[in-house]
């Protein structure tokens, strides 16, 4: 099943000494194609050195992302950010959280459930219907 991947599950995935690290990898692991909005690579790249990774290793595992053979990249364009924000007013959601909802649009607009750690954005999404895989 194509799951979209949450920016948690990544951090949680890279971070081998999180509790958490094991089901993230193993969410990963089970789609048989995960895919990634280009919006987590970014939040990515300013989370992993709150948890101690190095500049070098932080632009690996970038690189790891952009280049991966195994993940498919869904890059944000225009057309998803109106579609984003017509959802979000027709929900009346918050934009204080735009950055979660155009991950969860994201996965919303193309049938895939999305997977996160989240427990705020889960229940949020799955009182208007999206399907979720909760970490």
């Amino acid at each position: 099943m194509t799951t979209l991947v949450d920016t948690n599950v990544l951090v949680y995935d890279a971070i081998e000494n999180s509790p958490y690290h094991g089901r993230a990898s193993n969410i990963i692991d089970e789609s048989e194609d995960p895919l990634i909005n280009s919006l987590s690579i970014i939040e990515l790249g300013f989370v992993l050195p709150r948890y101690g990774i190095e500049n070098e290793g932080v632009r690996e595992k970038l690189e790891e992302l952009l280049h991966s053979d195994y993940l498919t990249v869904s890059w944000i364009s225009g057309k998803i950010l109106e579609g984003v924000s017509a959802f979000m007013v027709e929900n009346n959601l918050s934009f204080r959280d735009f950055n979660d909802w155009i991950i969860a649009y994201d996965a919303h607009s193309r049938n895939v459930p999305l997977a996160t750690f989240d427990k705020t954005l889960s229940k949020r999404c799955k009182r208007l219907g999206m399907d979720m895989i909760d970490g």
